[in-house]
């Protein structure tokens, strides 16, 4: 009967089945925790990545680079095309501006000539009115300072107080009068033309022996030219 029963299996050692776990556990742990490959890898994938995304930015910055070079030099091209159309515009306006002041220039210049020839014209026109006039006055002489009479008659007045102070010669009177309004308190002129020029002659080359101690004289009929002349001279 004793022989019959079976032998108990051999229990377990408690101390050798934990420590078997325990084991167990630590190597699934271990395989559970990344290994320095893994994270070599990832490291690899994580660079990989980030290269490629560089290299995507990289290729982005130089397409928009580019078309900013490009977009800068039409525009460049554009800004010359018009500069050098303004410059041409602007050198035909230069062109025609200076064609019409040449224009002008001569224009001016012909007319300075035709002044300066109107003017020397002018000259020798007032020169032969003075000439005339000169002759006109030829036969004349003025009495100046001599009263002025009521209800006068100039022709006798000359003859009456004028002509007896040149006894030598007979003079011949044409006619007199009175000439302009007189001034500072002085009568007016009295203008006498003489029938002959030997007789204005007589009378202007003795006036001045004639007439000493009287309270008037005699002066020659002058234009305004020659007066004018004589006035600078005495200055």
């Amino acid at each position: 009967m004793a022989s019959s029963r079976k032998k108990n299996p051999t229990p377990p050692v408690r101390g050798s089945q934990t420590s078997t776990t325990r084991s167990v556990a630590a190597r699934a742990r271990t395989a559970q925790q990344p290994t320095m490959m893994d994270y070599t890898l990832s490291q690899g994938d994580a660079d990989g990545q980030s290269a490629d995304s560089w290299k995507s930015v990289l290729e982005a910055f130089k397409v928009s680079f580019e078309q900013t070079i490009k977009d800068f030099q039409n525009s460049f091209q554009r800004l010359e095309s018009e500069i050098a159309k303004s410059i041409d515009f602007e050198s035909k306006r230069i062109d025609e501006i200076e064609s019409k002041m040449a224009d002008k220039e001569r224009e001016c210049n012909e007319l300075t000539l035709k002044v300066a020839h109107l003017e020397t014209s002018l000259h020798d026109t007032q020169a032969d009115v003075n000439k005339l006039e000169r002759m006109s006055r030829r036969y004349n002489f003025r009495v100046v300072g001599l009263p002025v009479e009521d209800r006068e008659n100039c022709g006798e007045l000359v003859r009456e107080k004028v002509l007896p102070l040149f006894p030598d010669e007979e003079v011949f009177i044409e006619r007199c009068r009175r000439e302009g309004r007189g001034s500072e308190g002085r009568p007016p002129h009295i203008l006498v033309r003489c029938l002959s020029f030997e007789s204005k002659l007589f009378i202007m080359r003795h006036r001045r022996t004639a007439l000493a101690g009287q309270s008037f004289f005699i002066v020659d009929d002058l234009t305004q030219v020659d007066l004018a002349e004589k006035r600078r001279w005495a200055a």
